[in-house]
């Protein structure tokens, strides 16, 4: 793939249609030559003479810094290309704005990716450069993948396969990376059997040596028998991966660009993944230290957003909390950075403005179709009989008459169907807008000032020497309630930021908050389950805080006040309905005789709020709270 590159590059620069063939020359050797690279550049950017020039100049500097994986630099290089080159070569624009989609999703920037993939396919649509159509049509499955919008990323990928798969002269590279691209959105939308199925469709094009072409394809067989428990399996294709890999760098002569370390994260990744299933804790401690250091340098924010999930899960098996919580956090940033409801939005607006510019495109074919056959009908008529044209022309008018009232009609419908699909998106961007300024409010002044008080109260026991145990117990108190109160901040604005809420993002989050609680209280014995089937069942934002702070402070209660030893909290589907059960093996107190205070008054009013019907038992065993939805 490297060398189709390289060579891909130096086709373009002598397609340029220009006569300045020294600056030809001199970036020729800027590619030809990786330890000068940047002393021709320097050479090149002296030699420019015109436009053409200046546009080749960047237009290389774009690819050189994608190759090598200097991301910010291709996209200032790529964007000041894109301009010299909007009215020059396509087949070098449609390589910048794939180097830019690729960059741009290597950085989590999605909207961006998508939006240049767009771009491409609306210049390759209007050459009718069907390959490059084909080509973007797998960017977009590989950038909706890593937005884990699968459904969307299968789509895209099938088109890609579709043609590919078409042609008489097939082209195994292109072939495999549709495949690959619609089988990885299989495998992470929890489809093994169909991802395995795509992956090995592959080997149908490769065999024997070459087989040294498809690395990826071995770690993602490997990455998805990981995920269905058969670790030994899984590790031998992902060791034969690496094999590949290496390999593979060996014959690029020990070149380290972008790939290099994006494929040997997720390698290092997986393998760590396996030993610790395998609880084998040292080797997979060594396996996720490189497995960083790779994610990192890739650059790439899937791989480190998949590499903090991962040892997440590997610490908190081995029981190491405090490392857990800091991972898990580290992986929700990067999430919530990158998979937010504005670039949601804003995927929906391209796609909308793409496929509106399509069917204009189409309409206005189709009345040039129209104008096209009316006037070969006159030009026959005029070899009829004057009785005949009269008829003839009478037919015309009329059909005529009646097809531009159709498509008047048509035309109107449509236009109100635009207006009408415009307001709601407007109302519903405003809402959000709303949404996102009470956020940033709590989040900006809120927050800032409670880790004010957190740093105050930290720099008065650290600069004096407190001799009172009980005022250094009350600063200590002090603290941690802040710190506390700035968890809740974040889950709300977290809830605020999100449309929609699952019982998977309530598990994560209540783990989070029963890992802390186990900090205070290690000797209580926690259990949370939450039925498979209802793991992906949607709430409102509301409904989905109302759900979790009515079990946190069930438990909060419990630990409290019932001294219990065990705790457990189920998720269960009950005929038509939602039953949550929060239990301990407290000492429960007497309903009649004690009052109810705020928490349990609150937990009442909030499940009535959504509808629900909250139900309270305590005896001297325990005190068990129902919750029907």
């Amino acid at each position: 793939m490297k060398k189709f590159y390289y060579f891909t590059i130096i086709a373009l620069l002598f397609s340029f249609e220009t006569n300045a063939q020294d600056i030809q020359k001199i970036l020729i050797k800027a590619f030809t030559s990786q330890d000068s690279s940047d002393y021709y550049f320097k050479v090149a950017k002296k030699s420019i003479k015109n436009t053409a020039d200046e546009a080749q100049y960047y237009f290389c500097k774009n690819a050189r810094c994608c190759d090598y994986n200097q991301l910010d630099s291709s996209i200032v290089y790529g964007l000041k290309a894109e301009k010299l080159l909007l009215n020059g070569d396509l087949n070098s624009l449609l390589t910048l704005y794939n180097n830019l989609s690729k960059v741009y999703r290597k950085q989590g920037q999605y909207d961006k990716a998508i939006d240049y993939s767009l771009k491409g396919i609306r210049v390759a649509e209007k050459e009718k450069k069907n390959n490059w159509i084909a080509f973007f049509n797998a960017n977009l499955s590989l950038t909706y993948h890593d937005f884990e919008s699968y459904e969307k990323g299968i789509f895209y990928g099938k088109k890609s396969l579709k043609y590919w798969e078409s042609q008489k002269k097939k082209d195994p590279s292109m072939i495999s990376n549709s495949l690959n691209a619609i089988a990885i959105n299989f495998d992470d939308w929890n489809k093994p059997d169909s991802a395995l199925f795509y992956h090995k469709k592959v080997f149908k094009y490769y065999k024997g040596k070459d087989t040294l072409h498809i690395g990826e394809t071995y770690n993602n067989i490997g990455n998805t028998l990981l995920k269905q428990k058969k670790y030994k399996e899984a590790q031998k294709w992902i060791s034969t991966a690496l094999k590949i890999n290496d390999k593979n760098f060996e014959i690029n002569n020990g070149i380290k660009d972008g790939n290099y370390y994006y494929t040997r994260a997720t390698n290092y990744t997986n393998l760590a993944t396996i030993a610790y299933e395998l609880d084998d804790f040292n080797r997979a401690e060594k396996l996720f230290e490189t497995a960083r250091e790779y994610a990192e340098k890739s650059k790439n924010a899937e791989k480190l957003r998949d590499f903090y999930y991962h040892r997440a899960q590997f610490n908190k098996k081995r029981n190491n909390l405090s490392k857990a919580v800091l991972d898990q956090e580290r992986y929700i940033n990067i999430r919530d950075s990158v998979f937010d409801i504005e670039r949601a939005q804003t995927f929906s607006e391209l796609e909308a403005k793409y496929q509106n510019e399509k069917k204009e495109k189409q309409l206005l074919q189709s009345k040039a179709q129209v104008r096209e056959r009316e006037l070969q009908i006159k030009n026959k008529n005029t070899q009829f009989l004057i009785l005949g044209l009269i008829s003839l022309a009478l037919l015309c008018i009329i059909y005529l008459v009646y097809r531009q009232q159709k498509l008047k009609i048509k035309q109107q419908e449509q236009e109100f169907e635009l207006k009408s699909a415009i307001a709601k998106i407007e109302t519903q961007n405003k809402l959000q807008e709303q949404r996102l300024t009470i956020s940033r409010d709590l989040h900006d002044n809120i927050g800032s000032q409670l880790t004010f008080i957190i740093s105050s109260v930290d720099n008065i026991k650290y600069a004096f020497d407190i001799q009172n145990a009980k005022l250094d117990k009350k600063l200590s108190g002090i603290s941690d309630f802040a710190k506390s109160t700035i968890i809740e901040l974040r889950d709300t604005i977290w809830a605020m930021n999100k449309s929609q809420i699952t019982f998977e993002d309530l598990q994560t989050r209540i783990h989070n908050f029963i890992d802390k609680a186990k900090e205070a209280k290690n000797e209580i014995q926690f259990n949370f389950v939450v039925d498979a089937e209802l793991k992906e069942r949607q709430f409102t934002s509301i409904e989905g805080m109302n759900i979790y702070r009515t079990i946190q402070e069930a438990i909060n209660n419990s630990i409290k006040y019932a001294d219990a030893e065990k705790i457990e909290i189920q998720v269960k589907k009950s005929e038509d309905k939602i039953q949550i059960t929060i239990e301990d093996n407290g000492n429960g107190f007497d309903l009649n005789t004690t009052e109810k205070g705020n928490g349990l008054l609150n937990m009442q009013k909030r499940i009535a709020e959504i509808n629900g019907k909250f139900e309270l038992q305590s005896s001297s065993s325990g005190t068990k709270i129902s919750i029907l939805l």
